[in-house]
């Protein structure tokens, strides 16, 4: 029963405001303000935000931190990358400050040697993060990275991992973190991130040491390139039946091979195949969207703070291929954690399902902004989306003909299904009064998606809700925005030739309720549309004349007077 008013609750949807603005960083900023002007080949505009990144690295006293560089050298790589776009608007200066910062870069190398290691007490004072904050980054982790800098730095880092080891945990926060992550019941998450785990030791302890020592049998996985030096570590682990697999790259693969001949035993591996990997790293080309390089919803623990990650599409806007949202005192709620396969069921279209302070599961009642960046991004291509992921296109075909004479089809069998769920054994009249409301709503929701009625106006609402996040998100973000532009200059072109007519507010209402029309393309040409400026008016019409929210326990969009 307990469960049971969980699942209830977790129908409820957050009104209040969503506000992640500010946690970007300044390099974070600088970086897409750079590519914005590059894209919009404004030369003076690249120079003047070019000299400002300079500028602000010269004024730090101490090392740069791991994120700041991360995203410098995003910055970089872009330069190198895009150089043919500005070069020609810019003064002689660009290749000297290019010349300046990787001097900086490799200076900020050099001077960092590993630290003392960091200690428990001393990572949770820099959260600062209220106790059911600080209980839920442990919850929802699914990420738990020892050390920052990794000596592999492979061209292909989908996290842009820093070359040499910077900092660590100790041995003692180690076995803290672990078992605070056991305690909250968090046992299957990655002993990865942005540095190799065979990479973390303090003093003598390494990683076999810790995990040999735990109490309880924790599915942590471990995603290793073996570092040179590390193989007997990594025999230990594999005769610990620890869930491990090797990393392959084109610089590992043959050393990989003749430890597998030695020990006379295959290694699970990854990225074991070309058609598996996704330029990343310094193989970014900052003008094209790629699919995704994570697969989880969650938290991230590192040696220099705890971040919220949310999946995205690999480009310029995104190199990692997801977006890190730094946790502060201010965050108001967690993403409920969710990897692999659940991680791709998530419907990233959707608002989430989160956590808040009273500990119960709950929906946001719009997009977070990174979510709306994706969608954006998400031109229906097959080669965008991962096998077991819905795109948004493949969403659209919920609200055709066949999908809906299917659903009548399968009312007996919903029916039969609620029932096993929901009735007891001493039959429907001894089901509690919550409960049978829970049911009678369920079951109402799966009819109503039979009717073609219902069915065209939740396509409509959909599509509201959609066009209603995108030019929310135009007004409050014009640097992303020209990033976006220019990533789907193509696609608006095409679309703009194709579709560019007078509309109306009556006009998109009946292009997008109409059963016989498939409303895929319309979407994007208005959607896009939005993004340059164009058919404000109507769409701003249509989005007033219908809107729309989320109806997480019937999982559609429905008009926005209906749960009232």
């Amino acid at each position: 029963m307990q469960e049971d008013n969980k699942k209830t609750k977790a129908a409820a949807v957050f009104s209040g405001p969503i506000n992640f603005s500010g946690t970007d960083t300044f390099f974070e900023k600088k970086k897409n303000e750079f590519l914005a002007a590059v894209y919009d080949q404004n030369g003076s505009r690249t120079e003047s935000i070019y000299h400002l990144i300079l500028k602000k690295v010269l004024e730090r006293t101490g090392t740069l931190g791991e994120t700041d560089e991360k995203y410098l050298r995003q910055i970089q790589v872009a330069y190198k990358q895009l150089a043919p776009f500005f070069l020609s608007r810019c003064s002689h200066k660009m290749p000297e400050i290019y010349q300046r910062l990787q001097s900086l870069i490799r200076k900020n190398v050099r001077q960092s040697i590993q630290p003392g290691a960091v200690d428990y007490s001393a990572w949770k004072t820099g959260m600062d993060l209220a106790p059911w904050q600080e209980d839920l980054v442990f919850t929802n982790a699914i990420t738990f990275q020892m050390s920052s800098g990794c000596s592999n730095y492979c061209r292909r880092c989908n996290e842009w991992a820093l070359p040499k080891i910077r900092s660590h945990f100790s041995k003692e926060a180690v076995k803290r973190i672990i078992k605070k992550l056991m305690e909250s019941g968090n046992t299957d998450l990655a002993l990865y991130g942005a540095s190799d785990p065979l990479d973390w030791e303090d003093s003598s302890t390494d990683l076999c040491d810790i995990l040999s020592g735990l109490e309880g049998d924790p599915n942590f996985s471990i995603l290793t390139k073996i570092p040179r030096g590390k193989e007997p570590l990594l025999l230990s682990l594999l005769k610990m039946e620890i869930n491990l697999s090797v990393s392959l790259t084109h610089r590992n693969q043959a050393r990989i091979e003749s430890l597998e001949k030695k020990i006379k035993k295959c290694i699970p591996k990854q990225h074991a195949s070309k058609d598996l990997l996704i330029p990343a790293g310094l193989d970014e080309d900052f003008a094209s969207v790629k699919p995704s390089i994570t697969d989880g919803y969650g938290t991230e623990i590192t040696p220099e703070g705890v971040c919220i990650i949310i999946p995205t599409f690999t480009s310029g806007l995104h190199p990692f291929g997801h977006k890190k949202l730094p946790i502060t005192k201010e965050t108001p709620f967690f993403p409920v954690k969710k990897i692999g396969r659940q991680a791709l069921l998530v419907d990233y279209f959707k608002p989430l399902e989160v956590v808040g302070k009273d500990k119960q599961s709950f929906y946001l009642s719009t997009l977070l902004d990174v979510q709306v960046e994706s969608l954006l991004l998400d031109n229906g291509s097959d080669a965008l989306t991962p096998p077991g992921m819905r795109s948004l296109k493949e969403y659209f075909s919920i609200f055709e003909e066949a999908p809906r004479r299917q659903r009548r089809k399968m009312v007996p069998s919903v029916i039969a299904r609620l029932k096993k769920e929901f009735v007891p054994k001493d039959g429907y009249g001894t089901l509690a009064a919550d409960r049978k409301q829970l049911y009678r709503k369920k079951l109402k929701a799966h009819l109503d998606f039979c009717n073609k009625k219902r069915v065209a106006e939740s396509r409509c609402c959909a599509i509201s809700f959609f066009l209603a996040a995108v030019a929310c998100f135009v007004e409050r973000h014009p640097i992303n925005t020209r990033i976006i532009v220019f990533l789907l200059g193509k696609e608006t072109a095409m679309l703009q030739k194709k579709y560019n007519v007078p509309g109306t507010r009556e006009t998109l209402l009946s292009q997008f309720s109409h059963s016989q029309l498939i409303p895929w393309e319309r979407f994007r040409f208005y959607a896009t549309s939005r993004l340059v400026g164009l058919h404000v008016k109507p769409i701003s019409d249509f989005i007033a004349a219908c809107p729309s929210e989320y109806d997480p326990l019937a999982d559609r969009f429905i008009p926005a007077s209906r749960q009232k």
